[in-house]
């Protein structure tokens, strides 16, 4: 009899062992600074509709070009507009599914520094810095337009360390090989060790960070309602928290005419 029932249980165990999950998946490609906010996001998302979180990490730039070739994606989180506005030209993206989650901020950090820093230490300083590459990564031409703007630019144009992302620049002033690197605030946020200052927007373009649900998404469905989440008042204000501006935000007439005057210089120096 206790054979018969030991048997009966491992064949119920066998049974449920075997069923199939009902979790929906969602393949999610974001920009590095995003990683970890919307991992957390997605975590909460899952509490209230549950799904199998998959998240590729790379820079805007190279998520860009891989959705271009066909890359298997639901949504995409961009580190500026440009990109999602290319794709839905090339009608890769749903027109109603491309909106702005969040305004992006970057940071001056040293790892090292007991004392606090500005960009004001940059002048004096004869070290290398690191920055993410400012063709692929819209927070490294934020960093470049920050240096363009201080008059910094001429002087580090030919010492500078470029990550192919935010993450990797992190990393690079995280273990030492720069006293100085240009990180997301958000990044900065999250760290315990050294020192940083948050950059005046009006040195850089304003970090418009938009997603955009992709046509060829494997369940459109859960696409849709995690790209209406990450726009919900418990998201946003989740974000806020984590070194980010509310998605309405828009530059002032200041920061516009600033904005300007840095794009030309950029132009200038080549």
């Amino acid at each position: 009899m206790v054979n018969l029932r030991f048997i009966l249980i491992a064949f119920i165990l066998s049974i449920s062992i075997s069923l199939p999950s009902y979790a929906q998946s969602l393949r999610i490609a974001v920009s590095a600074n995003f990683a970890k906010p919307v991992e957390k996001l997605a975590e909460i998302f899952s509490r209230q509709t549950p799904i199998d979180v998959q998240i590729t990490v790379a820079s805007t730039g190279v998520l860009y070009q891989q959705i271009r070739h066909g890359a298997p994606f639901d949504i995409f989180f961009a580190a500026d507009i440009r990109r999602p506005q290319l794709l839905e030209e090339q009608d890769l993206v749903f027109e109603e599914h491309r909106k702005t989650y969040a305004i992006g901020q970057i940071a001056l950090w040293s790892a090292i520094s007991s004392t606090e820093i500005s960009l004001e230490d940059l002048k004096d300083y004869k070290g290398r810095i690191a920055i993410a590459g400012p063709h692929i990564a819209p927070y490294g031409l934020a960093a470049k337009e920050a240096l363009v703007s201080s008059n910094l630019w001429s002087k580090y144009d030919d010492q500078l360390i470029m990550g192919n992302n935010i993450n990797q620049t992190y990393q690079q002033v995280f273990t030492g090989a720069v006293k100085f690197g240009f990180i997301s605030y958000s990044q900065l946020l999250d760290s315990k060790v050294g020192q940083g200052v948050l950059i005046d927007q009006t040195l850089h373009h304003s970090l418009e960070q938009q997603m955009v649900v992709l046509k060829n998404a494997e369940n459109i469905d859960i696409a849709s309602k995690f790209f209406e989440f990450i726009l919900s008042k418990q998201a946003q204000n989740f974000l806020a928290k984590h070194g980010y501006l509310p998605a309405i935000t828009v530059p002032t007439e200041a920061q516009t005419q600033q904005l300007n005057t840095n794009v030309e210089a950029i132009a200038k120096e080549g």
